[in-house]
């Protein structure tokens, strides 16, 4: 039995300018361990959610979401468990030119919330249409080009439903009342959200709360304030929570 359950599998074949992408899958690990092995390609493993070990030759990395690691060929690599969030992995397998070096690096919660947005796009099976096609390679563009300061692109507006939601959320609204006062029941809302927005309301609010939060550990000296101004009773849960959505604490992400 596989280690993971695939979500998404597709095996495709783009060539550009010495790149060939060969698969884009999308795994949940089960209570299971993967031993070392190595593959004849590059492999990029991003972790969207949970947490695990990432084993690299003889490194054990602990790995939550945001952390995206390249694999050159021929290198060992493997997994073992931790904590009890069995991890959700997106994982790309492609040629490049040959290289030696391991990449690791962490990927803010935007950028992860802008991947699942587009994820959601991409059918979980079947062969694709040419309508797929962009949503797949903004996936690769934003995973293997490197980071770089750059002027953001203006976002483009909400529209009046996902607008109404989030000033629900803002104002600590249960989410049934939301759905009522939008004119669904709950789980209607939040899968039409995820289908025009690519979060439902869990992630949205988890979203506007990390907006909140990382703009009250910029503005006040203390993490217990910050939790307090972003809405968080208990600075223990904050913490955890915060570290849960960046990979981070509050105090290493102030740092960053």
């Amino acid at each position: 039995m596989l280690a993971w359950s695939p979500l998404l599998v597709q095996k495709i074949e783009i060539h550009a300018l010495g790149f060939v992408l060969r698969k884009l899958q999308l795994n949940r690990h089960r209570e299971a361990e993967v031993a070392a092995h190595r593959h004849p390609f590059y492999q990029l493993i991003l972790y969207l959610a949970g947490e695990g070990v990432q084993i690299l030759r003889d490194r054990r990395v602990e790995a939550r979401a945001g952390d995206l690691f390249i694999i050159p060929p021929g290198v060992d690599h493997g997994f073992a468990l931790a904590g009890t969030s069995r991890p959700l992995c997106l994982v790309l397998e492609y040629e490049s030119r040959p290289g030696t070096r391991v990449f690791h690096r962490h990927l803010p919660q935007q950028a992860l919330n802008e991947l699942h947005a587009l994820l959601a796009r991409v059918p979980t099976k079947g062969r694709l249409a040419l309508s797929d096609y962009p949503a797949v390679l903004s996936v690769v563009a934003r995973l293997l080009e490197p980071a770089r300061p750059a002027d953001p692109a203006p976002a483009p507006a909400p529209s009046p439903l996902v607008a109404r939601v989030r000033e629900g959320l803002r104002e600590a609204k249960p989410f049934d009342e939301i759905a009522r006062e939008t004119g669904y029941v709950r789980d209607a809302l939040s899968r039409r959200l995820k289908r025009e927005h690519g979060l439902g309301l869990r992630g949205l609010r988890d979203h506007e709360r990390l907006q909140a939060a990382q703009a009250a550990l910029r503005e006040t000296p203390g993490i217990a304030a910050a939790a307090a101004q972003a809405g968080f009773d208990d600075p223990n849960y904050f913490a955890r929570w915060f570290r849960k959505q960046t990979g981070l604490t509050p105090s290493a992400w102030r740092r960053q």
